[in-house]
């Protein structure tokens, strides 16, 4: 992939729209086209799970419970949790996107999977507001939200009280780096400035699932915190009951600099000073 500078959205609601265009022209590619090996789509129909043992471990059984998948993307981890029997409804701003869930969802089988189009501000009245026994939320979804109290306010309207917030996300220690031409060859190094509220814009050629996808997409992303995560979600009503991290990433967002670890998952090639790269963090509604 290679990116370069854009300029700034004029407010969150284009900087919404040109994501969501981006999205929608990524969807088909990623669950169909030259994305889709990334994916491991052919594994995961063939039974392969898209969720981590990890996240399975820390979820415990969700056999009989209803879960809400928010940004469900092509809903490959949805439906890898309808197979560890939760009643699942992904949920999306990509019609898309949307779209492929739907599809995947009819050739697995899973005739009670729903999938609902509605951007996360909008996801109360989309569902009509139901409320559901866990929220999973990842990997790579928070960048996307402009406004972190809002989501952990629309969580909290969505989750049954005692309910379970469930998510994996990159570290900060990630978000800050690029890589970048040192003395010695390539190097990692801060770039991203945590603290700046503003969203990063960039033009992006190719995907993370396929970076010789031709054709530019417009992105901005709002970086964030663990306290910008931790306060959201104790502001609107939350109890933190773990944050785990790891050497394990859901992608390699600098390849010559990663190897696979596990299907689905990288982390930093020997030589590399470890660092988390990943975390998953859980929630309970109070």
């Amino acid at each position: 992939m290679a990116w370069r500078s854009a300029p700034s959205p004029a407010d969150d609601e284009e900087g919404i729209r040109d994501n969501l265009e981006s999205w929608d022209a990524m969807a088909h590619m990623h669950a169909q086209g030259s994305g889709a090996e990334f994916y491991r789509i052919e594994q995961w129909l063939a039974g392969e799970s898209k969720l981590a043992p990890w996240e399975i471990e820390e979820m415990g059984s969700v056999v009989g419970k209803s879960l809400l998948h928010m940004q469900c993307h092509i809903g490959t981890d949805t439906l890898s949790w309808a197979r560890e029997g939760a009643r699942v409804t992904g949920l999306d701003f990509s019609k898309n996107a949307v779209a492929e869930a739907e599809r995947f969802a009819n050739i697995l089988g899973f005739n009670d999977a729903r999938f609902v189009v509605s951007r996360v501000s909008e996801a109360a009245e989309a569902l009509e507001g139901e409320q559901f026994d866990i929220i999973y939320t990842g990997r790579g979804a928070l960048c996307w939200l402009p406004d972190l109290k809002e989501w952990a306010r629309v969580c909290a309207t969505l989750l049954k009280s005692g309910g379970t917030l469930y998510l994996e996300e990159s570290t900060p220690t990630v978000n800050i780096l690029d890589s970048e031409e040192g003395p010695d060859g390539p190097r990692l190094a801060p770039k991203y400035n945590l603290f700046n509220e503003d969203p990063i814009s960039e033009i992006g050629e190719g995907s993370y699932a396929d970076p010789d996808w031709p054709g530019e997409r417009i992105t901005h992303c709002w970086e964030y915190r663990y306290d910008t995560i931790f306060n959201a979600l104790i502001e609107g009503g939350f109890r933190i009951e773990s944050l785990n991290e790891r050497d394990e990433l859901f992608f390699a967002p600098w390849p010559e600099f990663f190897e696979t670890s596990r299907p689905n998952y990288w982390r930093l090639k020997k030589g590399n000073v470890p660092m988390p790269l990943s975390f998953t963090l859980k929630a309970t509604r109070l």
